[in-house]
């Protein structure tokens, strides 16, 4: 024998549970800080073009996640910490390529001089 179940009321344990679930979620703190952390070290780096972007929407996030804290909503805040601690991440990685692409380039440059000094020298 099976038992059948009516879609309503399967939906609606399924929605009980889903809201239970949310209501015992601790608040954010620790990733809270973690994303304020990411996005202060990422500031640090002078982000500039994608880099800032980046940054900007990860400050963006961290605001969402405070509001969301605030209002006692501390699954959404959970989510939004994360996801600004994410594009913290993104913001510190972009950085850092920028700034190794301008030093690869900087390089570049110098060993062009160097070559173009020893062909006039050779001459």
């Amino acid at each position: 024998m099976s038992r059948n179940v009516p879609a309503g009321l399967a939906a609606g344990l399924l929605l009980a549970t889903l809201l239970g679930g949310c209501a015992s979620v601790p608040p954010p703190t620790a990733e809270l800080d973690a994303a304020d952390r990411a996005i202060r070290s990422a500031d640090a780096l002078e982000p500039r073009g994608a880099a800032q972007q980046a940054l900007d929407e990860a400050r963006q996030r961290l605001a969402a996640a405070r509001d969301a804290a605030s209002r006692k909503r501390h699954a959404e805040a959970l989510v939004a910490a994360r996801e600004a601690e994410a594009a913290a991440a993104v913001a510190a990685a972009e950085a850092r390529r920028a700034t190794l692409e301008a030093e690869v380039d900087s390089k570049a440059a110098r060993n062009a001089e160097l070559r173009r000094r020893l062909l006039v020298q050779g001459d």
